[in-house]
C-alpha cells in the first residue's frame, strides 16, 4: 500500500474551488476547440467559463459575508437561529463512528473508492456519513445534524493498491470545529414510533455499508451469511441502540441542535477557524472576479475583431 499525494485537483477544493476548476477546464478546451476551428464548441467552453467565475464569484462572496457577519455564539447560551459556534468535536452515538475505509475513530467521514479502467479512473463507491455529532464548548454542548452541510476537513488521505484507488476525509475526535447554520431545539419525548422505526432502519442500513464489520459482530456462526436469527438479533441491537439514544437525549431534557438552515443559507462544517475560512473565501473571490474580468476582456476583443474585420 502506498499513500500518495492526491493527484487529482477536485479532491480538496471547495465549491468555489470547484467552480474554478471548471472554469480553467473550459478555458483549455475554448483553447483547443479555437485551434481547431471548431467555433461552436468555443463558444460553448467560453459561456462555461463566464458562468463558472460568475458563480464562483457570487458564491465566494455569500460565503464570505456570512462568515464575517454572524456573530460568535456558544453552545448552550444563543439564541435560536442562523449562528456560528467553535468548539471540540465528539461522538453522539455508539459504537462511536468509525472511518469506512480505514475504521479511524471519527466523528464524520467521506471516502470515495475508484478502480483504473484503461486510462481513467471510474468511481466505484462514494459517500458521506451523517450521523450528528457533539460540539462542545466552555457553556456546553450542542448536537450537530451534517446532512447537506459543506464539510471542509483537514485530515485526507489517499492510496493506491493495484488497480483501485482510495481517497478519505474525516473529523476526528476531539478536533476543532467551528460550525455555521441554523440553530433549534428538539426534545427527544416528540420522537414517534414511526421516526424511531425510520431511525432504526436508517441506522440498520448504516451498518450494511460495512459488511466486513457487520459479519463480525452478529455472523455468529461464522458461516460468511446472516440467517435469519442472526439478522433479528442485528435489528435487535439497532433497536437497543436507538432507544439508548432517545433515553441520553430524554434525559438531557430539551437539546440544542445545528443543522442546514431552512431558508437555504449556506451550512458550513470546517475544522478552520472562521478568520481562516472568511480570508479564503475572500481570495477565492478575487480569483473569480479576476478571471471573469478577463473574460469578459477577451470576448469583447473577439467581437470587436469579428465586427472590424
Amino acid at each position: 500500500m502506498l499513500a500518495l499525494p492526491d493527484p487529482r485537483p477536485l479532491a480538496a477544493l471547495t465549491r468555489p474551488g470547484l467552480l474554478a476548476f471548471a472554469a480553467t477546464l473550459s478555458a483549455v478546451l475554448a483553447c483547443l476547440a479555437l485551434l481547431y476551428g471548431m467555433l461552436a464548441l468555443v463558444v460553448f467552453c467560453t459561456g462555461v467559463f463566464l458562468l463558472a467565475t460568475w458563480f464562483g464569484w457570487l458564491g465566494s462572496l455569500e460565503r464570505r459575508d456570512a462568515i464575517r457577519d454572524t456573530p460568535a455564539s456558544t453552545a448552550t447560551g444563543a439564541a435560536m437561529g442562523y449562528v456560528e459556534l467553535t468548539g471540540t468535536a465528539h461522538d453522539a452515538t455508539w459504537p462511536t463512528l468509525r472511518s469506512q475505509i480505514r475504521k479511524t475513530p471519527c466523528v464524520w467521514y467521506r471516502y470515495q473508492i475508484e478502480r483504473r479502467v484503461g486510462a481513467t479512473w471510474v468511481i466505484e463507491s462514494s459517500r458521506a456519513s451523517t450521523q450528528c455529532f457533539v460540539l462542545r464548548d466552555a457553556s456546553g454542548e450542542c448536537i450537530v445534524d451534517p446532512e447537506g452541510a459543506e464539510v471542509l476537513p483537514q485530515r485526507r488521505r489517499v492510496w493506491r493498491e493495484f488497480e483501485y484507488r482510495y481517497h478519505e476525509a474525516l473529523i476526528a475526535l476531539g478536533e476543532s470545529v467551528y460550525v455555521l447554520g441554523e440553530l433549534t431545539s428538539v426534545h427527544a419525548a416528540l420522537d414517534t414510533p414511526a421516526e424511531e422505526r425510520a431511525d432504526i432502519s436508517a441506522l440498520l442500513a448504516e451498518w450494511k455499508r460495512d459488511p466486513e464489520e457487520l459479519m463480525r459482530r452478529f455472523d455468529a456462526n461464522r458461516d460468511g451469511t446472516l440467517s435469519e436469527e442472526e439478522w433479528e438479533a442485528a435489528r435487535r441491537e439497532a433497536k437497543a441502540t436507538i432507544e439508548r439514544e432517545y433515553a441520553a437525549r430524554r434525559a438531557l431534557g430539551p437539546v440544542n441542535l445545528i443543522r442546514r438552515p431552512a431558508d437555504g443559507r449556506k451550512f458550513i462544517i470546517s475544522v478552520f477557524p472562521p478568520d481562516q475560512l472568511a480570508r479564503r473565501f475572500s481570495l477565492w473571490a478575487w480569483l473569480h472576479l479576476g478571471l471573469l474580468a478577463a473574460g469578459v476582456a477577451v470576448v469583447l476583443v473577439g467581437v470587436g475583431a469579428v465586427v472590424l474585420g
